[in-house]
C-alpha cells in the first residue's frame, strides 16, 4: 500500500496537537505530518482549496457548519468561554467565574472589528501574526474600555499581567472538531483520526496492517542509516600508504641492516 509522502494538519490558536504528532511519527515515520497554524476563520475554505488535508474547526456551541454535507466532522471537545477584563474591573473580584447575566450592561468588544481587513485564510501564521485581532482587542481590554469573550485556550495562550480572565457561566462554549472533505477521504486521514481519538497502533479498526507499519518504519530506518554512514576515504593511487604494498604484503628490512645477508659480520 502506497501513501502520499505528507499529510497537512491545519491548527488554530490555542490548539496543541503535539501528542498526536508524536504518536503519528512513532507509527508512520516515513509519512511526514506537517502542522500549520491559521486563525479560526477559513477552515472550510482551506480544505476545499487543498491548502490542508485535515483542519481544526472551532465554532460557538451548537452551530452547524455552512455546507455541512461537504465535510466529515469529528467533535473533539467543548471548550469553556471566558471573559477578559482589566485587572481593576469588578470582574476581577470574582474568584473563578462570573454569570453572563451580571455583565448585561457592560460593553463587549468584537475582535473582527480590530483589524482593517482579515488575514488571508491560506497564509500560515506564527508569532504575533497569529490571533492578531484578539491581541489588539486585549490591548483595548487592558485599558478598561470593554470586555472580551473568547475560548479558554486562546485566552490562556495570550495571557497578560494587566488582564484577568474568568469562566463565563451560562454562556455557550465552543465546539472544537476535526474536519476533512468527504471527497478526499483516505486511509491515511482515517489513520490520523484514529490517532486523535486514541486508537491503538494494532487496533483491528486500523486501515493499515502491521506489515504496512513495519514497511514504513523500515523505509525510514534505511534512510537514517544512509545519512549516518561515514564517507569512505579514497584509496591513494599506486598502492596503500604506510609501508603496505597493493595486495596487502608488508615490506620488511633484513635483520642487522645488511643488504642480502641475515647474519652478523
Amino acid at each position: 500500500m502506497s501513501f502520499p509522502g505528507q499529510l497537512t494538519l491545519g491548527a488554530i490558536p490555542g490548539a496543541a496537537p503535539d501528542k498526536w504528532v508524536r504518536r503519528w511519527r512513532e507509527r508512520f515515520p516515513a509519512i511526514s505530518l506537517r502542522v500549520v497554524y491559521y486563525d479560526d476563520a477559513g477552515a472550510p475554505e482551506r480544505l476545499i482549496a487543498g491548502t490542508v488535508d485535515i483542519s481544526y474547526h472551532r465554532s460557538r456551541e451548537g452551530l452547524q457548519l455552512p455546507e455541512e454535507g461537504l465535510f466529515h466532522r469529528v467533535r473533539l471537545y467543548t471548550e469553556q468561554a471566558v471573559v477578559c477584563a482589566a485587572r481593576d474591573h469588578c470582574v476581577a473580584a470574582a474568584e473563578d467565574s462570573v454569570d453572563v447575566a451580571e455583565l448585561f450592561d457592560e460593553p463587549f468588544l468584537d475582535p473582527r472589528g480590530m483589524v482593517s481587513e482579515p488575514a488571508d485564510p491560506h497564509r500560515p501564521l506564527a508569532g504575533e501574526e497569529l490571533a492578531r485581532a484578539e491581541r489588539i482587542a486585549l490591548e483595548v481590554v487592558a485599558s478598561g474600555a470593554g470586555l472580551l469573550v473568547m475560548p479558554h485556550s486562546v485566552a490562556r495562550s495570550l495571557s497578560r499581567k494587566d488582564v484577568v480572565t474568568r469562566v463565563l457561566d451560562q454562556a455557550p462554549g465552543y465546539d472544537v472538531s476535526l474536519l476533512w472533505l468527504r471527497e478526499r477521504d483516505s486511509e491515511q486521514i482515517q489513520e490520523f483520526i484514529g490517532v486523535a481519538r486514541g486508537r491503538r497502533a494494532q487496533s483491528p479498526r486500523s486501515a493499515v496492517s502491521s506489515a504496512d507499519i513495519q514497511h514504513s518504519a523500515d523505509v525510514q530506518h534505511s534512510a537514517d542509516a544512509r545519512r549516518k554512514e561515514p564517507a569512505r576515504r579514497p584509496q591513494a593511487r599506486g598502492g596503500a600508504r604506510g609501508g603496505q604494498r597493493q595486495g596487502g604484503a608488508t615490506r620488511r628490512r633484513p635483520r642487522g641492516g645488511g643488504r642480502g645477508g641475515s647474519g652478523r659480520r
